[in-house]
């Protein structure tokens, strides 16, 4: 028909296209775990963390003592204990946890996780 149109997507193309749209990645990009990570994160960590992990991650505060996963240096993680693990844990939090996502940037969510996992891995090496 002259002057009609046809569309470039068909119904089904743009259904999957909306859908695949819908369904996005979780994960926060991965950082090196780099010193000034680690430093960042370790600011980060005093400010929002510490009055429930404790200063050095042993998790003795008034709080975090009822809890087992408030200790962060005993090798014992809700998770499996890898960065990607623990950045989740920050960001969609677990009871009794709060979630940080939209309290904290990505890039803070990342550099405590680094932090974090910096500072389990201190109690290692001891």
């Amino acid at each position: 028909m002259p002057g009609s149109r046809r569309p470039i997507l068909s119904t089904g193309a743009a259904l999957v296209l909306l859908l695949a749209a819908g369904c996005r990645d979780d994960r926060l990009p991965e950082i090196d775990g780099g010193k000034s990570a680690v430093a960042a994160g370790k600011s980060i960590f005093e400010r929002k963390c510490a009055s429930c992990h404790g200063v050095n991650g042993n998790g003795k505060t008034i709080t975090g003592s009822r809890f087992k996963y408030a200790i962060l240096i005993d090798g014992e993680w809700r998770g499996d204990g890898s960065l990607a693990s623990i950045e989740r844990q920050i960001r969609k939090g677990h009871d009794p946890m709060p979630k940080f996502e939209g309290k904290l940037t990505d890039e803070e969510i990342r550099e405590t996780a680094a932090y974090v996992l910096d500072l389990a891995h201190r109690k290692d090496k001891k």
